[in-house]
C-alpha cells in the first residue's frame, strides 16, 4: 500500500494539472462583450494562434495618442491572462463621453467567422464595424458571413478589410471571378492597396529603375509564376500581367509568360515537383538569351517565392546580374531585414527582389509605446503598425468629428465622400500617394562573388517620381 501511495498521488496531481491546463486553454463559445451605453465596438476577428499582430494593433493605438495628445488610450485591458477572455483597448476623444473600444475577438477551430458574426449580431447594441481579412481567404469567409446575416440589433456593421489585397476571387459555383470588396456590398471598406495598385506601383517602380528594367535586343521577357491554390497569388499574378500589357514606353516589346502552378504546399527549401517543372520550361529560355536582363514574377507568400529564387540560384551563382524577381507584399520585410541572417542569407538568394508594403516599413525612432513593446524600434518593420494606426485613425476621425455619427450607415456615407479622404466611393483605398517599394540587392564582388551583406533601398512615390526614403546596408547580426 504505501508504494502504491506515491504513484497514485502523482497520478491524481497529473490529472489535476491537466484539468487545469484545459480549463486556462479551453476555447468558449461564442460570447461577446457588453458596450456600455453610448460607446463603440470594432470587432477585430482574427486567430488565437497570433497574439503579435493583436500587439501590433495596440501599438497602433498608442501611435495615434502620440499624433493627437488630447486622445487617451487605456490598455489595461490589452493583455489578459485567460486565453478565452476578449482582450480590449479604449480609445476616448479630449471632451467626449462617448469611447471607441476595439476587442479581439479570436477565431479558433471551434469557433469560426460566422460563430462570431451570429454572436455579435444577436447582442444589443451591434459593432459599429468589424476588422479583420488578414489574407484573401480569412477575408472572403468574413465578408460572406456578414453578408449572410440579415438581422442585426441595429444598422448592418461595416467591414474593414486589413491586408487581404485580392481584387477579385473565384466563385466557386460559377468558377467566374467576382469582386472580393462586393462580397458584403455597400458596407467593405479595404485599408490596404488592392493587387492591381500594388502591381501597377511595382510596375511603374521598375521601369523607372535602369538597373531592374527588363532589357533585350529585340524583345525582353517577363516570367510570371501563380500558384492556383492561393487566391492571393492567381490573382496578383493577372494583375501584373495586365498591367505589363499597358506600357505604352516600351524600348522593344514585353514578352510575357504565365505559368499556373498547381500547389503552393512544399518544404523550406526545395521546390515541389510542379515547380521544378516550371524551372525546367523557363532556365532554357532564359539561357538562350544571355544578353538580356528578365523578370521573374512571384506572386506569392514568403515558401513558395523562397524556394524559386533558392532554386534559381543554384543553378547559376550569379543569375542575379540578369534576372530580377518581383513579389507584391507577400514577403515581409521582417523576413528579410530583421531575422534575414537566419531566414534570408542573401549568398544563397542572390537574386535582385523587389517588394511592395502598404506603409512605411522604416518610420522608427518613436518613444510612445506600450509597455514590453518594440514595435516600432528597428530592426522590427514598422508598415503594420502605421497601417493599423492609419484604419483606427480614419474611423474616429469619422465618428468624432462634425457631423457626428452614432451609427454604421452615416459612418460610411462620410467616409465614401472623402471626410477624411481616405477611401474611393467603392470603399477601396484611394492609390498613387502613401505606397512604399523595397529593394533587396545582392552585391556582386570580383571573382564571381556575392557579399554577405545586402543593400536594402526603401522607396516612396512622390507624385509621379520614386523617392530614396532610407538604405540600409547588412542585416542586424550580419557581420560587422
Amino acid at each position: 500500500m504505501r508504494r502504491i501511495l506515491p504513484f497514485a498521488l502523482v497520478f491524481l496531481l497529473g490529472v489535476s494539472v491537466l484539468l487545469v491546463l484545459r480549463e486556462m486553454f479551453r476555447t468558449r463559445a461564442a460570447e461577446p462583450s457588453p458596450v456600455p451605453a453610448g460607446d463603440y465596438e470594432i470587432a477585430w476577428i482574427h486567430t488565437t494562434t497570433s497574439p503579435q499582430t493583436w500587439e501590433r494593433l495596440v501599438a497602433a493605438m498608442f501611435q495615434i495618442r502620440r499624433e493627437y495628445p488630447g486622445v487617451e488610450i487605456d490598455d489595461s485591458r490589452a493583455f489578459l491572462d485567460q486565453t478565452a477572455a476578449v482582450p480590449e483597448v479604449v480609445l476616448t476623444a479630449h471632451g467626449r463621453p462617448d469611447k471607441l473600444r476595439v476587442r479581439w475577438y479570436k477565431l479558433s477551430s471551434e469557433v469560426g467567422n460566422r460563430d462570431w458574426v451570429k454572436a455579435l449580431a444577436a447582442r444589443r447594441p451591434a459593432p459599429l464595424a468589424f476588422m479583420g481579412g488578414g489574407s484573401s481567404d480569412r477575408a472572403i469567409e468574413l465578408a460572406e458571413a456578414l453578408n449572410e446575416q440579415t438581422v442585426w440589433q441595429g444598422s448592418r456593421p461595416l467591414l474593414f478589410i486589413t491586408t487581404a489585397t485580392a481584387n477579385t476571387v473565384i466563385d466557386p459555383e460559377t468558377s467566374q471571378p467576382k469582386s472580393l470588396i462586393g462580397l458584403y456590398p455597400g458596407c467593405t471598406f479595404r485599408g490596404c492597396f488592392t493587387n492591381e495598385a500594388m502591381a501597377r506601383a511595382v510596375v511603374d517602380f521598375v521601369w523607372q529603375s535602369p538597373d531592374l528594367r527588363p532589357t533585350g535586343a529585340t524583345e525582353s521577357r517577363a516570367y510570371i509564376l501563380a500558384w492556383k491554390d492561393d487566391p492571393y497569388s492567381v490573382d496578383l499574378a493577372e494583375q501584373f500581367k495586365e498591367r505589363f500589357q499597358e506600357r505604352k514606353d516600351l524600348k522593344v516589346p514585353l514578352r510575357t509568360f504565365l505559368d499556373k502552378i498547381g500547389y503552393s504546399v512544399g518544404t523550406f527549401t526545395e521546390p515541389n515537383p510542379a515547380e521544378r517543372a516550371v524551372m525546367d520550361r523557363i532556365l532554357p529560355d532564359f539561357a538562350s538569351n544571355p544578353e538580356d536582363r528578365a523578370l521573374l514574377v512571384l506572386p506569392a507568400v514568403t515558401q513558395p517565392t523562397r524556394r524559386m529564387l533558392r532554386s534559381f540560384a543554384a543553378e547559376s551563382p550569379l543569375i542575379g546580374k540578369r534576372l530580377v524577381a518581383v513579389n507584391g507584399d507577400g514577403v515581409s520585410f521582417n523576413f528579410i531585414y530583421r531575422d534575414g541572417e537566419v531566414n534570408w542569407p542573401i549568398r544563397e538568394l542572390a537574386i535582385p527582389l523587389v517588394l511592395f508594403a502598404h506603409q512605411n516599413p522604416v518610420a522608427w525612432g518613436t518613444d510612445d509605446k506600450p509597455a514590453g513593446s518594440d514595435s516600432l524600434q528597428p530592426p522590427n518593420s514598422t508598415d503594420d503598425v502605421l497601417l493599423f494606426a492609419d484604419m483606427i485613425r480614419v474611423i474616429a476621425k469619422g465618428i468624432y468629428t462634425d457631423p457626428r455619427v452614432s451609427e454604421a450607415d452615416a459612418l460610411a456615407n462620410k467616409l465614401r465622400s472623402g471626410q477624411p479622404e481616405y477611401f474611393t466611393p467603392e470603399g477601396e483605398r484611394l492609390a498613387g500617394k502613401g505606397e512604399y517599394v523595397i529593394v533587396l540587392r545582392p552585391q556582386f564582388l570580383d571573382g564571381g562573388r556575392v557579399s554577405r551583406e545586402p543593400v536594402y533601398d526603401i522607396f516612396t512615390r512622390r507624385e509621379k517620381r520614386w523617392e530614396l526614403v532610407k538604405r540600409l546596408i547588412g542585416t542586424p547580426g550580419g557581420p560587422e
